[in-house]
C-alpha cells in the first residue's frame, strides 16, 4: 500500500461533487481516502475517486468498501487515463509584478517606461494573461522575476494578443488585457511553474 499526501475529490456517478479528502494510500484493488466529516456513503456504492498529483489528474471507477466521517476506502473498478496537466491547466491568478525590463523592436526601452507594472490574470506553463499600467504593443518583451517557494525564475514573456473589453451598457472600452506566450523556458523553470499551478489549483478546489 502506497502512502501519500495527494489531493483527492470523489464523486457520484452523476458527476456530483461528494466529498474532498487526501490520499492515505492506493494498491492494485484498493484506494484509502482521509478527511473530516466525509460523507457516509453505501457500501458498493459507486464513485469516482480522481487523484490530484504534479503530472495530472488520475480518475478511478470505485465501489465503497467502508464509510464513516473520517475515512473513505474504496475498490478499484477501472482506472481511466491521466488528465495531462503540465500543458494544458490554465489557472486564475491575482498576482503583481514589477517589470524590469521592456524590450520593443529588440530594442531596451525600460527607460521609458518607469515604474512599469502587470497585474497576472490567469497563467499557464506556456504563457499568460495580463493587464498593466502602460499600453503594450504585439511584439513587446517583457522580463520579471517569478518566485513559487524558495525559487526565483527570470521569465521573458511576448506580447501576441491585444483584448480589448467593453462596457455592455455604454459600449467604452473598459480594459484592456495582453496575452503572453514564454520565451526560452527552461525545463527547471517550467517546472517552478507548474509547482506553482499544482499549489494554486489545490487552493482553489479547497474552496469549493
Amino acid at each position: 500500500m502506497q502512502n501519500s499526501e495527494k489531493f483527492v475529490k470523489v464523486f457520484d456517478e452523476k458527476n456530483k461533487l461528494l466529498c474532498n479528502g487526501h490520499l492515505l494510500g492506493i494498491s492494485n484493488r484498493i484506494i484509502m481516502i482521509k478527511g473530516h466529516f466525509l460523507p457516509e456513503l453505501k457500501t458498493k456504492k459507486k464513485i469516482v475517486v480522481e487523484i490530484y498529483d504534479f503530472n495530472g489528474i488520475s480518475p478511478y471507477l470505485c465501489e465503497v468498501r467502508l464509510s464513516s466521517t473520517n475515512q473513505l476506502n474504496a475498490l478499484i473498478i477501472r482506472k481511466d487515463p491521466i488528465t495531462e496537466r503540465r500543458n494544458s491547466l490554465k489557472i486564475k491568478t491575482d498576482l503583481s509584478f514589477d517589470i524590469d525590463k521592456l524590450y520593443r523592436k529588440g530594442e531596451d526601452v525600460t527607460e521609458d517606461f518607469k515604474g512599469l507594472k502587470i497585474n497576472m490574470l490567469n497563467l499557464s506553463v506556456g504563457g499568460m494573461l495580463i493587464s498593466s499600467n502602460y499600453d503594450l504593443l504585439i511584439g513587446d518583451l517583457i522580463m520579471f522575476d517569478f518566485e513559487c517557494d524558495e525559487n526565483k525564475i527570470i521569465i521573458k514573456a511576448k506580447i501576441i494578443r491585444i483584448d480589448k473589453k467593453h462596457d455592455s451598457r455604454t459600449k467604452e472600452l473598459s480594459a484592456i488585457n495582453y496575452g503572453c506566450i514564454f520565451e526560452k523556458m527552461s525545463s527547471f523553470n517550467e517546472s517552478v511553474i507548474t509547482k506553482y499551478l499544482f499549489d494554486r489549483q489545490l487552493q482553489l478546489y479547497r474552496k469549493e
